[in-house]
């Protein structure tokens, strides 16, 4: 009789797309090592359920995340709301054992159902609701977290068996929040499929999405539910009198899609401007313009500059998305941090005109070279977790 494979789940939850598609990715990268070996279950906690107020729950996490890009300072309010039992621990334990109780223990009795040896973690409810399911039901399933961000904060569980961080910042947290430094392993930025099998040229993915070969273009997007200046910003650009393509992506915006498809009829014949929806493929349109405009995102920030593209930041609404402006801009020098839309303006104008400068960046954005694969060194890691 053959050995039962060790079973690994990986979990997919909606609160903002960097927390599936960095899941997405040690996915992949599990399938491709050891697929043969192990029996990997991808799995969207939440609707997965099928129940409805798990659902609820999980259309209530994207309301948060839209405020959080909506509304400046709403998330430095929470994270200070996470101090107000003591420490961010107490508070979360409080707010997942009284507030969320009922859909903490709905996704441990998912857990139970799927009967994993690991559960693999990007958001922190599932990341608390499975320390809770490895105390209370099976004491050696492992916990493992990837931290989708460029920082840690106190809402992360530290009782994981093992923690994986993408920069030195983000180690750095961890360690200041008690993560125990032997279980923390910082590696390369996971890439999810999408961007590593996207390597047709610039002209090829120009003419897949109707951009024209011989001007400027410049891609506008704020996330999946574009909440923050999208729409400021491409009304701003209109304004240019030089040649220029805008792309604009709404997102899952119905609303602003509808609006900027009827500004598209007032535009100048120097502008082509384009407008799209949820775009599944959205690595290659990044790929195919100069330039990506958008909020401080972490994950759509890295897609962008995966396919060889800087970046103009508009806007950080959190300390997770200030984070990442240090990381990408400050530290990186993969473009810039302007956020007033005519200024935004002046600065592509300048670029249209100065390809020295915009050299420059393209130089800077090769740091982050996709066939380096962070998920390949997290799956590999994990593997040898599951014999420990």
């Amino acid at each position: 009789m053959s050995e039962k494979k060790k079973r690994v789940v990986v979990t997919y939850i909606e609160a903002g797309m960097g927390h599936i598609v960095t899941a997405q990715a040690i996915a992949d990268a599990l399938k491709e090592k050891y697929g043969e070996e192990l029996d990997i279950i991808e799995n969207y906690t939440l609707r997965d359920s099928g129940k409805p107020f798990m659902q609820r729950f999980e259309r209530y996490l994207v309301s948060e995340v839209k405020k959080h890009s909506a509304w400046k300072g709403y998330s430095a309010f929470q994270m200070w709301c996470m101090y107000l039992l003591g420490s961010s621990k107490n508070t979360l334990k409080f707010i997942h054992q009284t507030v969320f109780h009922r859909e903490t223990w709905a996704t441990v009795r998912e857990f139970e159902k799927l009967d994993p040896d690991m559960i693999v973690c990007t958001h922190f409810f599932v990341l608390y609701a499975a320390i809770v399911y490895r105390k209370k039901v099976k004491p050696s399933c492992k916990v493992v977290l990837y931290c989708p961000d460029n920082m840690i904060h106190g809402w992360w569980d530290n009782r994981v068996d093992k923690l994986y961080t993408n920069c030195d910042n983000a180690t750095k947290d961890a360690i200041r929040f008690k993560f125990p430094q032997e279980r923390i392993l910082q590696a390369f930025f996971p890439t999810r499929k999408q961007v590593i099998e996207a390597n047709e040229s610039k002209a090829f993915y120009r003419e897949k999405f109707g951009i024209p070969q011989d001007k400027f273009a410049v891609v506008i997007a704020d996330g999946a539910y574009a909440k923050a200046m999208t729409k400021k910003v491409a009304s701003e650009l209109l304004k240019s009198d030089l040649p220029l393509t805008i792309c604009v992506l709404a997102g899952r915006n119905e609303k602003l899609k509808a609006e900027l498809d009827a500004i598209k009829e007032q535009v100048k014949p120097n502008i082509t401007m384009l407008t799209f929806g949820f775009v599944k493929d959205a690595p290659q349109l990044y790929g195919a313009c100069d330039l990506f405009v958008t909020k401080a995102g972490p994950n759509a920030m890295l897609d962008s500059v995966m396919m060889n593209t800087p970046l103009i930041i508009d806007y950080y609404a959190s300390p997770i998305e200030k984070a990442s402006k240090r990381l990408f801009v400050d530290e990186k020098n993969c473009g810039y941090y302007i956020d007033k839309p005519k200024k935004i303006r002046e600065k592509i104008e300048f670029l249209i005109q100065n390809d020295e400068e915009m050299q420059k960046l393209r130089e800077a954005v090769k740091f982050f070279d996709k066939s380096q694969n962070g998920a390949g060194q997290i799956a590999e890691d994990l593997r040898k977790l599951l014999e420990e």
